[in-house]
């Protein structure tokens, strides 16, 4: 590719029946052109969380095709990602 990517980890804790496909598709959705991938690399569960709770994170990688993207579009993607994730899923951050 010819201009950067930014990568961006985000950890999210939400019920355990929730599974992660329709939570990803989700976010690709609200990440836009800019989301170019998600990556799953953890799920933990363990004394840290409430019972029936699980902590997911995910590894997201934003590029723009035409430029180098700027630290407030990027922002503004993750936002809308956060923001579909807990309205969505219930889902808050780590």
């Amino acid at each position: 590719p010819r201009y950067p990517s930014v990568a961006r980890d985000l950890a999210l804790v939400m019920d355990e029946s929730i599974t992660v496909g329709p939570l990803m598709q989700a976010m690709r959705r609200a990440g836009g052109n800019l989301l170019e991938s998600i990556e799953l690399f953890d799920v933990y569960r363990g004394t840290q969380l409430e019972e029936g709770k699980k902590s997911v994170a995910f590894s997201l990688l934003f590029r723009a095709g035409d430029r180098t993207l700027t630290e407030p579009e990027v922002a503004k993607a993750m936002e809308k990602v956060q923001r579909s994730c807990s309205q969505q899923f219930g889902a808050i951050i780590r």
